[in-house]
């Protein structure tokens, strides 16, 4: 199931949310989800768009805290590997999403990265989707004086699951975090 919503989540970043006549934001690729019990026709998946600066992973945080409210029991573990990938976006990715030239010349908007969260019927997705980097996001041992190094260790480490893929936007980092009963 993780696998399939893993894709819808592809499929929804590249195609864009729709909304429809009663306000209400519909992703076009997701159907019914086994496991969810929801009404039909509800999404539960929710991304944001930030600026790929270094003020903007707090607000990517507290986008991902709202979203699971104080009382779901992964909140503090999706906070803190959200801003983690943030990060990352910020730092290793190399250009704008969706770059387009503008009426006055080829000029690139300004670079971004988009948080994707994905309710499941025990836990949660998450995805940073980047417009990618030269290298391949992966685990490092840092020196004990490192100061950075350690993002994808905490990822691993606390993830249920974890990984990445590229497409022709760039490339979507993600994680899950479920229950053992799930």
């Amino acid at each position: 199931m993780a696998a399939r919503l893993l894709a819808v989540l592809v499929g929804v970043l590249a195609d864009r949310f729709r909304t429809t006549a009663d306000g209400a934001v519909r992703s076009p690729h997701l159907g019914r989800i086994p496991g969810w019990s929801a009404p039909l026709g509800h999404t539960p998946v929710i991304s944001q768009r930030f600026a790929a600066t270094p003020d903007q992973v707090r607000p990517a945080r507290v986008f991902v805290a709202e979203l699971l409210g104080d009382d779901h029991p992964f909140r503090d573990d999706a906070v803190l590997l959200t801003s983690e990938l943030a990060t990352n976006a910020v730092e290793h990715s190399s250009g704008p999403l969706d770059a387009r030239p503008r009426a006055t010349g080829p000029v690139d908007p300004p670079r971004e990265f988009v948080v994707t969260v994905a309710f499941l019927p025990h836990g949660v997705l998450v995805t940073v989707q980047d417009p990618g980097a030269s290298k391949v996001p992966c685990t490092r041992k840092p020196g004990p004086e490192a100061t950075g190094g350690r993002g994808l260790l905490l990822v691993n480490d606390l993830a249920t699951r974890w990984g990445f893929h590229r497409d022709p936007t760039g490339t979507v980092t993600w994680f899950e975090l479920r229950s053992t009963s799930g």
